[in-house]
Parts: C-alpha cells; sequence; structure tokens
C-alpha cells in the first residue's frame, strides 16, 4: 500500500518562503516640503537576509511623482543595496503617503517588498482652497463654476452636481435664480459655518433649439447674488 504525500507547492513569487531582502526603515517620512521646491531625493537601504546572491529585478511606482531607480548588480548575502527614488511634489498637497513594490529574485522564486513614502506638502493654500478654487461670494467657494451638462436628447433633463464650501464663520442662507426658465436648482436653505454641501443642478432641454447652449444659474447667499455658474449643453 502507497501514502502519497501532499507538500506545499511554491510558486515562482515564493509564496510561503522567507523574506529575502529587509528595508530598514520601509517607510520614510519626508516631512514638510513646499510643491515648487524641487525634486527631493530618497534612498531606501537594503540587506539580503537570505543565503544566496539576491537581484532586484523591478520597482513599480503608483504614480508618476515617485520615480525609482536601482542597480541590477547582485546583492550577496548580507550585503546591502538601495532603492532610489526621485520624490516630485510640484502636482501634489495636503498628505502624502506613495506606495512602490519592490520585486527581487534569490535565483529560486521573486519576493516583494513595500515601500511608503509619507509626508505633507505645502502650496501656500488650504486643502479647501485648492479643493473648491471657484469664489462664488466671499463667504462661498465651489468646486466648479462651469458646469458640463452634456449632450441630451430633447426633452431629456440632465442632472449634475457642485459642491459648495462655507469659508465663513457664520451661517449662510442660501437659494437660488436663473433667468432660464429651463433652469432647476436644489439648494440647502442654511449652511453652516465650514460645511460643505451639494447642489443638483438640472436643465430641462424641452424647448432648446438644437446645438451647444449656454444657460447661468446664480446662488443667494443671505440676500445676495453669487458670481454666476455656467451650464454648458447640447441638445440632439
Amino acid at each position: 500500500m502507497y501514502i502519497a504525500l501532499l507538500l506545499p507547492q511554491v510558486n515562482a513569487w515564493g509564496e510561503g518562503t522567507p523574506r529575502i531582502l529587509r528595508f530598514e526603515p520601509a517607510t520614510i517620512d519626508i516631512d514638510t516640503v513646499k510643491y515648487d521646491a524641487g525634486e527631493i531625493n530618497i534612498c531606501f537601504e537594503c540587506t539580503n537576509i537570505c543565503d544566496k546572491p539576491v537581484v532586484i529585478i523591478d520597482v513599480r511606482s503608483q504614480c508618476g511623482c515617485t520615480k525609482p531607480s536601482f542597480s541590477s548588480k547582485s546583492i550577496a548575502p548580507g550585503e546591502k543595496g538601495c532603492v532610489n527614488v526621485v520624490f516630485d511634489p510640484k502636482t501634489l498637497f495636503a498628505d502624502q503617503k506613495r506606495h512602490l513594490t519592490v520585486v527581487a529574485t534569490n535565483g529560486d522564486y521573486k519576493k516583494f517588498n513595500t515601500l511608503t513614502i509619507t509626508g505633507y506638502v505645502d502650496r501656500g493654500v488650504t486643502v479647501e482652497e485648492v479643493r473648491y478654487p471657484h469664489l462664488l461670494s466671499p463667504e462661498l467657494r465651489s468646486d466648479l463654476d462651469v458646469v458640463g451638462m452634456r449632450l441630451s436628447q430633447r426633452g431629456a433633463v440632465p442632472v449634475r452636481e457642485i459642491t459648495v464650501y462655507n469659508t465663513s464663520p457664520d451661517e449662510l442662507k442660501l437659494d437660488w435664480t436663473s433667468e432660464d426658465k429651463c433652469v432647476r436648482a436644489e439648494v440647502p436653505s442654511v449652511l453652516k459655518p465650514g460645511d460643505k454641501a451639494r447642489i443638483k443642478i438640472s436643465v430641462n432641454t424641452r424647448k432648446i433649439p438644437s446645438g451647444p447652449y449656454n444657460k447661468t444659474l446664480y446662488l443667494i447667499i443671505n440676500g445676495k447674488r453669487s458670481a454666476p455658474i455656467t451650464l454648458k449643453g447640447a441638445v440632439e
């Protein structure tokens, strides 16, 4: 009688096998940097912790703001290597957490290591000012001041949303108005200090001629009309 022993199989990615590289640290905090300060060079130092030479074969970045480079030379057991990363903050703002994946092999299998860069990118403005760049009034900001209503069949009522943000220390009373009878909006009557609200905007295209159109919506903020919000679309 023969008894077959089922042994666990190890695939090329080394699942269930020991690690081959140790990064110390695997997370580097760059603290606070200015968005226009230029590129930052970061070195993640690693140690070969297995009994065979190790080669880094790839480093994968999640975005264009982190550009890795590395040597293709083998790292002997107990020896050190380095993954260099150029971090460019010019398009970023506020808190950052960027990950990179290192792929290395000892000739028998491959292993992953995750590297992380954390920090804060200062653009000289608040997060809210970046996310809500449009001033509808001194107290109210918006993420959009031009809203694309897109192409619609005649008679359709496209609906889009914008977000407004109360930057003032006071409660705001809100309403809306438009000189275009086809325009409608759903606006909260009150917006508390520091609060945000989604505003639904619709355009009834039943009486709009074929072709592109521009319509205008105004918010009423404490009885005063805001800067215009332009609605752009087209009717087939």
